[in-house]
């Protein structure tokens, strides 16, 4: 069963989790879609906005000793990543439509089939540990709003100041 977050966070929000997770280290910042299996990392988001580009990527835990997992999408003509082979949190970022803000979140599966086995296995405790700590981090520093809900405290000021929070 995958881990999920639910969460609202502002810009601001966005960097200091990413400033965070950078501090844990071995950290890649892969994109959504790739023209080629090699995926290349990025420095930072672009502005949110409606494309999809520009709200999905993936946190790559590079400690964990095990390879990115990617898949060719014919009919799109791309590779995507293979988060549940992978040792990846698939992270995706919340974005304002006037003032509604839509929640973004994060998503890692702690499971994968390993294919010498041919049976599931735990993803490597360093694995793990990386996602629990920035689970730990957000449950700290974020608002609950839901048994998987958070609210960063940028998203928490955007609603003290009259902006929705889609959903909630």
């Amino acid at each position: 069963m995958p881990k999920l977050l639910v969460l609202y966070m502002s810009r601001e929000d966005e960097d200091q989790l990413l400033e965070y997770v950078r501090s844990l280290g071995n950290l890649l910042i892969l994109p959504a879609t790739s023209p080629s299996s090699d995926f290349t990392s990025v420095v930072g988001f672009p502005e949110p906005s409606q494309e999809e580009s520009t709200r999905r990527f993936w946190l790559q835990y590079t400690g964990a000793g095990m390879p990115l997992v990617t898949e060719h999408v014919p009919e799109k003509e791309y590779y995507v990543v293979d988060g549940f082979q992978s040792p990846v949190i698939e992270f995706w970022r919340s974005w304002m439509v006037s003032q509604i803000m839509m929640p973004g979140g994060m998503q890692a599966d702690m499971n994968y089939i390993d294919s010498n086995k041919q049976d599931l296995e735990q993803k490597p405790v360093e694995f793990r540990k990386w996602f629990e700590s920035i689970d730990g981090w957000i449950r700290k520093h974020y608002r609950r709003l839901g048994i998987y809900i958070f609210a960063g405290p940028g998203a928490q000021d955007f609603r003290e100041h009259g902006g929705i929070l889609q959903g909630r």
